[in-house]
């Protein structure tokens, strides 16, 4: 053979061996797939081990930008700025969709009246609905072909899901208590058509700790395989560990799949400390300290018994009637029960007991009365703060640690725990306004000034009480296990904003599910709330901590734990080292 001919076939082989190298073994940047027997195998991406990243902290940053080290890593994440908390990540267009739908038991049903609007408006860019031409009325003939979110409140009407009113039942029971059914409706919904990925990945802040590196948007590789289960990454902490989220034990689950199980946040809901991850009930009796507010949380075409007087059974911490009796809706019988009967615990029977009694004061209309509460509550604010008993979802939490991670090992025979780090979980208690311990005024917190009010976020925890750990070094030495929850603030710098449908962001599941975040105590319902990411991806901050929610653990692996491989997507999680 021509030995030129040799030379440039010999020259030819070895250009395409380099082609082939630079895609594969080395650099990886493109994985190929190939089918066996039915099976899709992907092969492994070893940027990370190939380059010396061998640490999941260190392999994290660098794969952002496939970056020689991580000092390049972190100036690259950092020159893109901060996210933008007052847009969600992605931005997305959203087209409405109607369906329509039946049940003769109630599409919606309700003791109360509807919010009712003759028109709606529909937003494409965060997926919701705003009732306009609004009223707060009873269903009649009148009201066919009206919209309504559901709500009763007559405060509610901004909603994912509006319903169009098709057809209706009334019924009334023996005890003379009404319900009202919408049996047919149009339901109307949003569907992404695009998305914008105008954010997307890592992105730097700061906590406690120093420079933190947060993901954002529509996040494709923050898998990690841990303990036998799957996990997100939420950020690289400021001292290097990996902070992560549950998602259930495939890279394919979804919803209720990525939760250990829903919970309520407290079983209680009547006094501030409920908003705690703990809390502690040092409690007194309160008969003059709360101020009158507006008092929404009863039905106008339910019939309630008032009263002369009440009695505190210490034992039960409850309250009930005492004394002569009347009975009827707040609309028959205000003026008589304002008179001479000014006590009601909003029971439809006379031996019924309450956490909180109402002296009713005022009448404002069927469903609304201005009251004093009367209440067994808080001492002070400080008192709130006193650590002292678990809430009902960190009981939970603690006992899936204890059966999932602490009396488990890997293949090696090493525990898992011992993976993981000792970090800060926020459970931020600040005030915003309110007393922080009475149950009127309302009070708000820290969370809800950012995230609700001025759409900004930190990942810094503000007082010392609120930072859960369990060494008392960093934090307040409260915790039994190194577990806890997502912030609120770390939902908003994920990509989720508050009253906007996100479907498209790594934390979007299709379940609500709770955050550790408090949002407030709402003085015209009594009740505790807390933050929690909805079904629809929102930030919502209006939970009830008494309400059932989905739980999603949150752990922190240490700064020096290794990988074995993987490229963080979902077909190929970064797997942890034993």
């Amino acid at each position: 053979m021509n030995k030129k001919i040799v030379l440039c076939i010999a020259a030819l082989l070895i250009v395409f061996s380099v082609i082939m190298y630079l895609f594969s073994d080395s650099y990886a940047l493109f994985t190929t797939s190939s089918e066996a027997n039915g099976s899709i195998t992907v092969p492994e991406n070893n940027y990370c081990l190939n380059h010396g990243f061998d640490r999941l902290s260190d392999c994290i940053l660098v794969m952002e930008n496939y970056s020689n080290s991580v000092e390049d890593a972190k100036e690259y994440i950092s020159s893109k700025g901060n996210g933008t908390f007052s847009q969600m990540a992605p931005t997305i267009t959203y087209r409405e969709t109607t369906t329509e739908v039946s049940n003769s038991n109630g599409v919606l049903s309700t003791t109360a009246h509807f919010t009712l609007g003759s028109g709606y408006t529909f937003n494409s860019s965060t997926g919701m609905f705003t009732l306009t031409n609004y009223t707060n009325n009873d269903l009649s003939d009148q009201y066919i072909d009206y919209y309504t979110c559901g709500a009763t409140n007559g405060t509610s009407i901004t909603c994912s899901t509006m319903y169009q009113v098709k057809a209706y039942t009334v019924s009334t029971s023996s005890n003379g208590t009404t319900t009202y059914r919408i049996t047919s409706a149009v339901r109307h919904n949003y569907r992404a058509v695009d998305a914008l990925d105008s954010e997307i990945g890592l992105y730097a802040s700061s906590d406690n700790d120093g420079s933190t590196y947060y993901y954002r948007g529509n996040v494709k590789n923050n898998y990690v395989s841990f303990a036998g289960y799957i996990w997100r990454v939420i950020r690289v902490n400021g001292n290097g560990s990996v902070r992560m989220i549950y998602s259930g034990k495939s890279t394919s689950d979804t919803g209720s799949s990525v939760t250990i199980g829903n919970s309520a946040y407290n079983s209680k809901n009547y006094d501030p400390t409920y908003v705690g991850y703990m809390y502690s009930e040092d409690f007194a009796l309160n008969t003059s300290s709360n101020s009158a507010t507006s008092y929404y949380n009863f039905s106008e075409n339910v019939r309630y018994y008032f009263g002369t007087g009440y009695v505190f059974d210490e034992a039960s911490k409850t309250f009930r009637l005492s004394g002569d009796t009347i009975f009827g809706t707040w609309e028959e019988v205000h003026d008589q029960a304002i008179s001479q009967y000014p006590y009601t615990c909003f029971s439809t029977s006379s031996t019924g007991s309450c956490t909180v009694m109402k002296n009713v004061t005022r009448y404002s209309n069927p469903y609304t009365a201005t009251v004093k509460l009367i209440s067994n509550n808080s001492i002070s604010y400080e008192a709130t703060l006193n650590n002292t008993t678990s809430s009902t979802i960190k009981s939970v939490l603690d006992t899936w640690y204890i059966n999932n991670i602490l009396n488990k090992t890997d293949s090696s025979g090493k525990s898992y725990a011992s993976y993981l780090s000792d970090e800060v979980f926020c459970s931020d208690r600040s005030l915003n306004s309110g007393s922080g311990y009475l149950l009127s005024p309302t009070s708000t917190y820290g969370a809800y000034r950012r995230i609700y009010q001025q759409k900004v976020s930190t990942l810094q925890c503000s007082q010392d009480v609120d930072k859960f750990t369990v060494s008392d070094t960093k934090g307040n030495g409260k915790l039994t296990y190194p577990i806890g929850l997502l912030t609120i603030d770390e939902a908003s710098m994920a990509g989720g904003l508050y009253n906007s449908v996100n479907t498209q962001y790594y934390l979007y599941t299709g379940q609500t599910y709770w955050t550790m975040s408090p949002s407030r105590f709402d003085s015209r319902y009594a009740n505790a709330h807390v933050w929690r990411v909805h079904s629809s991806g929102l930030l919502y901050h209006w939970s009830t901590t008494s309400a059932s929610g989905g739980v999603r653990p949150v752990v922190n692996l240490s700064a020096d734990v290794l990988i074995s491989g993987g490229d963080g997507t979902s077909q190929n999680p970064y797997v942890i080292m034993s």
